[in-house]
């Protein structure tokens, strides 16, 4: 997985002001220091690159005031599309935001990456202005979530922890919460202390319940993507415990490893989806789960 990070050396700045004026203004026949503006020094710049230090992908924020903090130049270079690095770095940008107490997001964008933006929750207010003659930008909005994590349809994210706090009463008393939802990756949180055993480390159970309900959410979110609904249940599982877990519990689930048709569901009444929840004391893998979870119509 490739680092966001601040361009920090001035070879990192020139790479990053390349990408940003070669993706959003060469095409236009704008000169360079086009892609540049007066709040460039006050403003929050990240980039992603790759291995071989080619920068991938910029993005920058900057606040108007105390409320509301602005995304611009969103750029990737079009190898490498298609990857959530546009959805990444976009991600990252918010955090920043939310956490300095922003209240609203807004951005002005283009036609083609309408669909993009309004995929992670900003809606379309009005027509804006129009660039080199023929690019119509539209001013965008997104409102803070609830958690700085719920980047991707964060009103999904809300039933999702009203559903478990509601209907499975263990999952509050065990503190487990959603920390993200993002193109690429679920992931959830839980309270060590309301799960520890005498050796002072997170019980085996807490754990394999904290990586089943995760299985169980992704599953879940899964169907809403799909405009699906039926009742999950756990239908087989197994998990390695690699390591105590004292610290700070964490289960991620990455989509992409996710495997199924459910589909199914409109034709059979049923599918099976295949989930593997990695298990994290912070950043150490501590548990690895597998489960198998069957939806009925």
């Amino acid at each position: 997985m490739f680092q966001i990070t601040a361009p920090q050396s001035s070879e990192d700045w020139q790479a990053y002001y390349q990408l940003r004026w070669q993706v959003l203004r060469a095409p236009w026949d704008q000169p360079r220091g086009s892609e540049q503006d007066d709040l460039e020094q006050e403003a929050e710049h990240r980039y992603i690159k790759n291995n071989e230090g080619q920068v991938l992908g910029v993005a920058r924020l900057h606040f108007n005031n105390q409320q509301q903090a602005q995304v611009r130049y969103m750029a990737v270079d079009e190898a490498h599309r298609g990857h959530h690095l546009g959805s990444r770095l976009l991600h990252e940008l918010e955090k920043i935001a939310w956490t300095q107490k922003a209240e609203e997001l807004v951005l002005f964008a283009r036609e083609r990456a309408l669909a993009f933006y309004e995929r992670h929750g900003y809606k379309m207010i009005e027509k804006a202005h129009l660039s080199y003659g023929d690019v119509q930008h539209w001013k965008m909005v997104k409102q803070r979530p609830c958690e700085p994590g719920w980047f991707r349809h964060p009103q999904w994210t809300q039933v999702l922890q009203d559903t478990w706090r509601e209907s499975i009463p263990i999952s509050d008393a065990m503190g487990i919460k959603v920390e993200s939802y993002t193109d690429w990756q679920f992931s959830t949180r839980a309270d060590l202390k309301a799960n520890l055993n005498l050796h002072n480390s997170m019980f085996a159970g807490s754990v394999y319940s904290m990586a089943t309900l995760t299985g169980w959410g992704a599953t879940y979110l899964a169907l809403k993507e799909l405009a699906l609904e039926g009742n999950i249940v756990l239908a087989d599982a197994n998990i390695q415990y690699l390591k105590p877990l004292t610290t700070a519990p964490c289960a991620t689930v990455t989509l992409a490893e996710c495997s199924g048709e459910l589909s199914a569901l409109n034709d059979e009444g049923k599918a099976k989806y295949r989930v593997p929840v990695n298990v994290y004391d912070g950043d150490v893998l501590v548990a690895k789960f597998e489960g198998i979870f069957v939806v009925i119509k």
